[in-house]
């Protein structure tokens, strides 16, 4: 498919979700996202969220603009923004884990770079540390 690219971006929570509030947001992701064509996966730990969005450049350069928008999100960092020749997610209209502390350990190279500090956060530190953490999520899930 030619014209792919993936969105990887890294935000915090303005408030923490209960799990309903999680999972009334999913549905609706997902919804659209099936719309769109747009597939993916969404990590959600402690008010942090890592996301890679993939699909058509222009439909993913617009979701993204309404992503940076949302006042649900603060810190919005996007870590990575490339084309690509194929979708890693091809059968997730938006995969999702909710991880915590405990079960985090358990993730091949998981590395606790989610809990970084807001304001002492940096992108081009962690681009190498979130595709290792999502191939990892990928290969073992």
């Amino acid at each position: 498919m030619p014209d792919l690219i993936h969105i990887v971006y890294m935000s915090f929570s303005s408030k923490a979700l209960s799990e309903a509030e999680l999972n009334g947001f999913l549905s609706s992701i997902r919804r659209k996202n099936q719309d769109q064509d747009i597939t993916g996966l969404l990590l959600y730990n402690d008010e942090a969220f890592i996301q890679v969005i993939e699909g058509r450049k222009g439909i993913i350069d617009h979701v993204f603009k309404l992503i940076s928008q949302d006042a649900r999100h603060s810190n919005i960092v996007k870590l990575l923004e490339e084309p690509i020749d194929k979708r890693a997610f091809p059968d997730w209209s938006m995969g999702f884990r909710k991880l915590d502390h405990t079960n985090n350990t358990k993730i091949v190279g998981y590395s606790d770079f989610m809990h970084q500090d807001k304001s002492r956060f940096k992108a081009t530190e962690c681009a190498e540390s979130v595709r290792h953490l999502l191939n990892s999520f990928k290969r073992h899930t």
